[in-house]
């Protein structure tokens, strides 16, 4: 039976290959990574290409594309570029000396998956929005690339916007990577949450119990079950602080693509709504731009909801935690011993997700990061205001 959340991941998978990004192979069928010859030829090659390429692409000739612009419009453009490929060659020159590290953490991730297997129906949703989100964002980039130009085109310019559409799809495929370990945890941690819940009804319905063989049998019974979802908890927050430092680097030069490119997409969006406003016959391309306006942002918030979802979760196990403390006292002695554990567990080692030890992923955090780009943007807006 045709399963699409399976061909999504499996498309990645070699999508990933075909970039470079992904320095070895997984097995489909079991989910285990391992370096192979293969895999490493060809990915050195394409990222030996790849880092050839881009920083000698030629930065004269993309002025070409911005023909029309003003002097603003060029320096931001090249701001970008060059970001843009400085972050793509430290991501990928990572990707080696964390191959390693990265293998260990796919092959964690599967045995987890081996033994939750129904976890993998919890994430189906999740995957399907964030393909959809870069599969719309991409395929706007790509239209409202070639539509305005398309009078003019050479094979020159065609292969210019095809390595800019190529160093977009290196970032989104690096983002997706960072994305399903985040998908993976969530769910992982919805999973344990319901098992938490069961737990405390199991607990409750005690009370009702008067033969005491029977209560200390489903007590002990119930002790396993927290023990084993406290060691579960506990290897899942390891992967999570794992992955995050494997992805230090990536993460960081990721966040400076997308702090700069929000910029400056805000102020293309002002700068390109002027411009149609004067000339009726690129009312098409105005369309198109609004879309792939709309689209890069849907997908920069689906990405960042999936970081703060995790937390959410977290927060929710240690309240569900906190209402064994509510129930009647005189529990078993050993389920008791291990329900503090658990409550200890989490208040020593709370769960935190940080970028390169520089910033911590919070809410309140996210709402000035987005008030600086509104500002820096308003403060490009003005200028182009003042000078036109």
């Amino acid at each position: 039976m045709f399963d699409p959340v399976k061909w999504i991941l499996r498309m990645v998978y070699f999508y990933s290959r075909l970039l470079g990004v992904i320095n070895f192979e997984i097995d489909m069928k079991t989910g285990r990574a391992s370096v192979t010859r293969r895999a490493s030829i060809y990915a050195g090659v394409v990222n030996a290409l790849t880092l050839s390429l881009l920083p000698f692409l030629g930065l004269s000739n993309l002025v070409q594309i911005w023909s029309h612009a003003g002097l603003l419009h060029e320096y931001l453009f090249l701001v970008i570029y060059v970001t843009r490929v400085g972050c793509l060659v430290i991501t990928l020159c990572s990707r080696w000396w964390q191959r390693g590290r990265l293998i260990h953490l796919v092959n964690a991730f599967s045995r987890l998956a081996f033994r939750r297997p129904q976890v993998m129906r919890m994430w189906r949703r999740r995957v399907v929005l964030k393909f959809m989100s870069i599969f719309l964002s991409e395929i706007s980039q790509v239209a409202i690339s070639f539509y305005p130009i398309r009078t003019y085109l050479t094979l020159k310019l065609t292969f210019i916007i095809l390595m800019l559409y190529a160093m977009t799809a290196l970032v989104n495929v690096i983002i997706s990577h960072f994305y399903f370990i985040n998908v993976n945890v969530h769910s992982y941690y919805i999973l344990l949450n319901q098992e938490i819940q069961a737990v405390l009804s199991e607990i409750r319905s005690l009370d009702g119990e008067h033969r005491r063989a029977t209560r200390m049998i489903k007590c002990c019974f119930l002790a396993d079950q927290l023990e084993d979802i406290a060691r579960t908890q506990s290897e899942l927050q390891t992967l999570l602080q794992r992955s995050t430092r494997i992805f230090d680097i990536q993460g960081l030069c990721i966040t400076v693509i997308m702090y700069l490119s929000m910029i400056t997409t805000i102020y293309f969006t002002f700068v390109g709504l002027t411009l149609t406003n004067r000339a009726l016959s690129w009312s098409f391309s105005n369309v198109l731009f609004l879309f792939e306006v709309t689209f890069y942002f849907a997908d920069i918030l689906v990405t960042m909801d999936n970081l703060y979802i995790v937390l959410d979760v977290h927060a929710e196990m240690v309240t569900l935690l906190a209402q064994f403390s509510t129930l009647a006292p005189g529990l078993d002695e050993r389920l008791e011993m291990v329900y503090e554990s658990f409550q200890l567990q989490l208040a020593r080692n709370p769960l935190q997700v940080c970028l390169f030890h520089l910033y911590k992923v919070e809410r309140a955090k996210a709402v000035a990061i987005a008030s600086s780009i509104v500002s820096n943007s308003l403060v490009l807006v003005q200028y182009e205001v003042q000078n036109t």
